[in-house]
């Protein structure tokens, strides 16, 4: 009996005192104030006119010295980690205590002593002084891919490992360049030696990876290799500042071979905004870091890329740091471009992962998107990210013990009745869906989930998805049941839902892949307001897949494909033509004529002010400025009819001509406008009045 009561006082202890503590309270120990009149002695017993109560409270709280530190105030030693909020709310209650809290921790606001450090101007923006009286990193092993580094530079001799040489295949990394001991500096340069500059992280190893020549060039077969180099070696954080226009599938190979082993790689955006601003792989490959780059007043810097692939910001302008010159050999210099900013965040990331060496690579990458300072459009933007890095705010977050407890499932069920609809989740959290079909499941820990939703009728759909634990892990879940009945209500107008774009003027939202691609290939102008939410529709081929209709066009998403192929139009000038029983391979031909673009295919001709419209307009695939003829079909198809006049549905007679999936009408000083051909194919299907 007494062994049952003594296991039940522990485990009262242990609720009451929860061990979990911030990183600046010391968690075995308290500082107590006494009234007048009451003292203790050194093994923490008590001295007063009542002395049992207090006594009682201090052995229960496992107070094992005390020391005084004058004006009746003493330091408490306990023999086991406590929490120490708990702790001292509970001894304050004690009539003898005047105060009790916890003995907190302050610390030194470092600033090094390096020679160059008053040209690191980013070195503020970032607060990296205030991060560095946390941490000044680890040994952890950043790759540099670039030029290669000198490893007989001050700032980082005795750090650098034995690399590889992929241009001249041989073990000889050394830079020929200076870009990649530029970057290195960075990223790892020492900190507080006295001499140069400081680096984000002052204790991280380098691994040199030489896969670009003197000339900073460097081809595919090459990085990958040191890509799969780094990773077998060790690294942990790969930077990568360099990249090219075009997708191959070896790079994203090797990049899969990293993320798969729990490598981060990060990688420049690219310094092309004013050469068409087109995405730089490896940057634009998912899953891996995108750093664009800011000034010193934190504006995008006119030359860095953006887009929907960039992650984060960091500064690259102007950035002070380590070089090695063909004619001074080791030696200091300034710098501008995304290369300079993509090593801050490599930096930053090795300074989180030594403070939460448990976290997975993407966990860290969230961490500092989540920890950086919103600038420009609020939330994320095509020019922030998620935002300017912060290395202070990463680490405040990377410290934070429920970082991994919040992530959420949401999602929205189409059905007859939502709200008798239930969605549940593997580890047995159950809920309802409200009025316009939302659910939600908030403060969920990394795993893998099934997300099951159960009709009325009994019907039963379930889905599979990954969360990593941090707030930026959210999984979208939609659900569709009772077909005909979502169908109907996609097209109702719905009210604003959080991280989705909402069009008042049709009351609809735009999210995700579709999103994206409504605003690469032309937004407003080539598609229109979306008309419809997401629903479930069978296609052509007799598949049901994901689709949303558009004032202009119907989007059907095509998820084994990649990009742009992963979404796919529909060939409404063919399908509406069709249902009005036109069949256009019967329609009047045409004949080459000057001046116009004649298609042989169908037999018709192009021709002003259509043709410029074709040409302007198409599908970005080529990643190159303007649009090519392969673009311009891959939008709208060939002409399927000569111009001819035509009434619209609201009673105006106008020139038009018809395209495989489009319709061209010449509204005269208002120019040439698309037709409203996804209004009038949801119309036909009886979907909108």
């Amino acid at each position: 009996m007494h062994r049952c009561l003594f296991i039940l006082f522990v485990l009262a202890l242990v609720t009451l005192f929860p061990t979990p503590v911030t990183a600046s309270q010391v968690a075995d120990e308290i500082v107590l104030h006494l009234a007048e009149g009451w003292s203790l002695t050194n093994v923490a017993r008590v001295h007063g006119p009542d002395a049992v109560r207090l006594d009682a409270a201090l052995a229960r709280a496992g107070a094992q010295q005390a020391y005084a530190l004058g004006s009746n105030a003493y330091l408490l030693k306990l023999v086991r980690p406590l929490n120490p909020h708990v702790l001292s709310a509970r001894l304050s209650n004690v009539p003898s205590v005047v105060y009790a809290e916890p003995d907190y921790e302050r610390w030194s606001f470092l600033v090094p002593n390096d020679e160059g450090i008053d040209r690191q101007w980013s070195l503020t923006v970032l607060q990296a002084f205030d991060a560095w009286s946390i941490t000044t990193g680890s040994d952890i092993v950043i790759a540099i891919l670039d030029t290669g580094v000198s490893p007989t530079h001050p700032e980082l001799r005795g750090r650098v490992l034995p690399g590889f040489d992929f241009v001249n295949n041989d073990d000889d990394p050394r830079d020929d360049d200076g870009h990649g001991t530029f970057t290195a500096g960075v990223a790892a340069a020492e900190g507080n030696n006295g001499i140069g500059v400081a680096g984000m992280c002052w204790q991280c190893r380098i691994l040199p990876v030489k896969v670009l020549n003197r000339r900073g060039r460097g081809n595919d077969a090459a990085i990958a290799a040191g890509i799969r180099f780094a990773v077998d070696h060790g690294a942990r954080i790969i930077t990568m500042s360099f990249g090219g226009p075009d997708d191959s599938r070896v790079l994203r190979e090797a990049v899969t071979y990293a993320l798969e082993r729990n490598v981060l790689l990060v990688a420049a955006s690219g310094n092309g905004q004013a050469e068409g601003n087109i995405p730089n792989y490896p940057a634009a490959y998912p899953g891996v870091l995108a750093v664009s780059a800011t000034g010193p007043d934190d504006a995008i810097m006119g030359f860095s890329t953006t887009g929907d692939f960039v992650d984060l910001a960091a500064p690259g302008a102007s950035v002070w740091s380590t070089l090695w010159r063909r004619t001074t050999g080791d030696t200091y210099g300034f710098a501008d471009g995304t290369s300079a900013a993509c090593p801050h965040v490599a930096g930053a990331a090795a300074l989180v992962w030594t403070v939460r060496p448990e976290l997975s690579a993407r966990q860290v990458a969230e961490v500092l998107m989540l920890g950086a300072d919103d600038r420009g459009v609020p939330g994320k933007d095509p020019a922030y990210g998620y935002g300017r890095l912060n290395l202070l705010r990463a680490l405040q977050v990377a410290l934070d013990p429920n970082l991994l407890a919040r992530s959420r499932i949401e999602g929205v069920v189409r059905s007859v009745d939502p709200s008798r609809t239930t969605v549940a989740l593997n580890i047995g959290l159950e809920t309802r869906p409200d009025a316009t079909g939302f659910f939600r499941f908030d403060n969920l820990p990394p795993g893998q989930y099934t997300v099951i939703v159960r009709s009325p009728s009994g019907e039963s759909l379930q889905r599979q998805v990954s969360l990593t634990g941090t707030a930026l892990s959210v999984a979208r879940v939609d659900f569709y049941l009772d077909r005909e009945a979502a169908v109907s209500t996609a097209f109702a107008p719905v009210q604003p839902q959080r991280g989705v774009v909402y069009f008042p003027e049709t009351g609809h939202t735009l999210r995700g892949v579709f999103l994206s691609y409504w605003r690469t290939h032309g937004g407003l102008k080539v598609f229109g307001y979306p008309i419809s939410e997401e629903f479930i529709e069978r296609s052509d081929d007799g598949r049901e897949t994901l689709v949303q209709y558009f004032e202009r066009h119907r989007f059907e998403l095509r998820p084994e494909n990649r990009p742009p192929y992963n979404v796919q139009l529909t060939r409404l000038g063919d399908v509406i033509l069709r249902a009005r029983g036109i069949d256009w391979f019967t329609l009047p031909k045409g004949a080459p004529q000057p001046g116009c673009r004649y298609f042989p295919e169908t037999g018709h001709s192009l021709c002003e002010p259509f043709l410029s419209a074709w040409r302007s307009s198409g599908l970005e695939f080529d990643r190159r400025r303007g649009k090519s003829e392969a673009e311009n079909l891959a939008l709208f198809g060939m002409p399927i009819s000569e111009p001819q006049v035509e009434k619209l549905p609201d009673g105006r007679l106008i020139l038009v001509q018809w395209f495989e999936r489009a319709r061209f009408e010449d509204h005269g000083p208002d120019g040439v406008l698309f037709g409203l051909l996804g209004n009038e194919l949801a119309r036909l299907k009886g979907w909108k009045p």
